[in-house]
């Protein structure tokens, strides 16, 4: 068996994270109309915590509670060594650690998929609670801010002392 071109394989894992993209929004839409919009952010936006709990709990298994430590413990492993997730990070002088992700894939495939803003900045909102799953319960205080109309880049992930 050959080896796979590493280019290739960046394309192939970007394409993985966009087609979880639209699975999120498919099974989303398909939620609030049974559901209603509401119910629908509601359930799906649980299940995706949970699942990221799950994968916090894996990687972050050796780590400590410190913000700057979680997060580059995060960026460490980020996909195609951060090509995937580009990021700006800042640290402040009190500890925590501020992530900025530029690009995201799962963003760009809503993009491509025509959604209107505000049906992006919302399946963006439930994107995010993986976030919330892999960071919460850490020991630190995380938050985040995910895209919204007029905001370039995409979610913005601040990690801070408890």
């Amino acid at each position: 068996m050959s080896q796979k071109d590493p280019d290739q394989l960046e394309r192939e894992l970007k394409d993985a994270f966009k087609n979880r993209a639209l699975i999120y929004w498919e099974i989303y839409d398909e939620l609030r109309l049974e559901l209603g919009p509401d119910q629908a952010q509601k359930l799906l936006s649980r299940a995706i915590e949970r699942r990221g709990k799950a994968a916090g709990d894996a990687l972050f298994r050796n780590t400590h509670a410190d913000p700057v430590a979680i997060g580059e413990r995060f960026l460490a492993v980020s996909p195609a060594n951060g090509r995937l997730f580009p990021t700006d990070v800042r640290r402040d002088d009190k500890g925590g650690i501020h992530i900025q992700v530029k690009v995201c894939p799962l963003k760009e495939a809503w993009e491509e998929s025509k959604l209107p803003a505000a049906d992006m900045a919302m399946i963006c909102k439930i994107a995010g609670h993986f976030d919330n799953g892999v960071f919460g319960g850490r020991g630190v205080s995380f938050s985040a801010d995910t895209w919204t109309e007029g905001k370039s880049g995409c979610c913005h992930l601040h990690l801070e002392r408890a």
